[in-house]
């Protein structure tokens, strides 16, 4: 019993990338920029190829009509003028593909805004979520031609030719969420690169079958003891904020759930019977998301994040008071 008592939890070797702390800690680092050029260039379009990137702000100014800004994960740009958002979703949100095109459609309005006397000379933007475990899941169930296609592009095409008349806006989600092929059965560079995305901090080594000079790197920025002193303090902060936010969403959210369920079956009861059990069900989900967003709002999250955590609008919270 005393050599257990004195057996410690293996020491995790690699950030997990599909948390918020590691996407930043690896992505987010200009010193990682040949990874990221490398990940970016295994899902564009095969007539697309990025060969540097530079680094720019994150923020999106003037997004709202309140004039607000909004900050997005990581926005670069190509060596031929070509705008890169790169995303992280980690969590459900309502209307997500609406919002995708919502930021990438305001990233390439901005490029229209830099004088070009009205010639409509706007670069490309695209848009890459890479789609984490409990984020939004399209419906790829009842078509073959999904089998086996975890990267699905979205742009603007001619709709019997499929003609793409100009690179303008596109969007291009790595559906991570939906990805359950074994290392043996990865065969392409895109299934493989899902593969190392998605069970990196799960690891302890780079595999055999991984070790080419795109995977070593990556498996070399994701290494925990590699990070200097300030950047490794940062990470850690940033996976006790992540861990203690989403603790939260989580127990709250069950107890919303339960709550506002009880309250909606209540009222639905006294309204009668099936049809009042029906709507008791949709106020309860209701009352669910008002309890999550009020408590969250006392707990001083941006009502940004509160909005896509709970699909409210942001008049809604607003509006909020404790309940």
């Amino acid at each position: 019993m005393k050599d257990d008592a004195n057996r410690h939890t293996p020491v995790q070797r690699y950030v997990d990338i599909l948390t918020d702390a590691g996407f930043k800690a690896v992505f987010g680092d200009e010193r990682n920029k040949d990874v990221l050029i490398d990940l970016v260039n295994v899902v564009l379009p095969e007539n697309r190829h990025v060969r540097d990137l530079t680094y720019a702000t994150t923020e999106i100014p003037g997004f709202t009509l309140s004039n607000k800004s909004i900050r997005i994960d990581l926005r670069c740009t190509g060596d031929d003028g070509s705008v890169f958002i790169v995303e992280l979703q980690c969590y459900h949100q309502h209307n997500f593909f609406r919002r995708c095109v919502e930021y990438a459609a305001k990233v390439y309005d901005s490029g229209s805004e830099r004088g070009d006397d009205g010639r409509y000379d706007i670069p490309p933007v695209y848009f890459i979520g890479l789609m984490a475990k409990d984020a939004p899941v399209f419906d790829r169930s009842d078509r073959e031609v999904w089998r086996d296609r975890f990267v699905s592009e979205y742009t603007f095409r001619e709709k019997a030719s499929h003609d793409v008349v100009d690179d303008t806006i596109f969007l291009i989600f790595v559906e991570l969420n939906r990805f359950d092929k074994r290392r043996e059965d990865c065969r392409s560079m895109a299934d493989k690169w899902m593969f190392a995305l998605k069970h990196v901090g799960t690891l302890d080594r780079l595999p055999e079958d991984l070790r080419v000079a795109a995977f070593e790197r990556l498996f070399e920025a994701c290494e925990i003891s590699k990070f200097d002193a300030d950047r490794k303090l940062k990470y850690e902060h940033d996976m006790m904020t992540e861990r203690d936010y989403y603790s939260i969403l989580d127990t709250y959210r069950e107890e919303g759930v339960k709550e506002g369920f009880e309250k909606g079956i209540e009222q639905g009861m006294e309204r009668g019977v099936l049809k009042g059990r029906m709507e008791g069900k949709a106020e309860g989900r209701e009352e669910e998301k008002r309890i999550i967003a009020a408590t969250m709002k006392q707990l001083g999250l941006p009502i940004d994040t509160i909005a896509h955590a709970t699909g409210l609008s942001k008049d809604e919270i607003s509006d909020l008071t404790g309940l």
